[in-house]
């Protein structure tokens, strides 16, 4: 115990013994056990607070990290987005001014059409299903 031997241990308890005197030893003995209790208590809080301190700010740090990630990740997509919408720009064809369109002149002689040819046509609906395994 704090690096004390039986002889220093022995040799305190014979000193007290005759400062106190056999009536206020063993009071004095529960008051000194009391006094580690709350002192090894109280350490014991600060060292769990200590490290909840150091995870919160660890949490913090890597916040930040994640943070800083997704900020460049979408630099990274805004840019390759104006680079994708430049090239567009470029590959487009200017806009060339419209013309007067003059309409086609229809044909003079009349064509009667009758019979019509009729087509129809089957909508088919086509489904695969995932075999489920066993």
């Amino acid at each position: 115990m704090f690096g004390m031997g039986f002889m220093e241990i022995f040799l305190v308890l014979i000193v007290a013994v005759i400062a106190l005197g056999p009536e206020k030893l063993p009071g004095a003995a529960v008051d000194i056990v009391k006094f580690f209790k709350k002192f090894k208590s109280s350490i014991d809080d600060a060292k769990s607070t200590l490290d909840n301190e150091l995870n919160i700010s660890e949490m913090k740090k890597e916040a930040e990290q994640f943070k800083s990630s997704v900020s460049n990740i979408k630099n990274i997509t805004t840019l390759e987005l104006d680079d994708l919408t430049s090239i567009e720009d470029d590959i487009k064809p200017p806009k060339e001014k419209k013309k007067d369109v003059k309409p086609k002149p229809q044909p003079k002689s009349k064509v009667e059409i009758n019979d019509f040819d009729e087509f129809k046509v089957k909508k088919e609906t086509i489904s695969f299903k995932k075999d489920e395994e066993v």
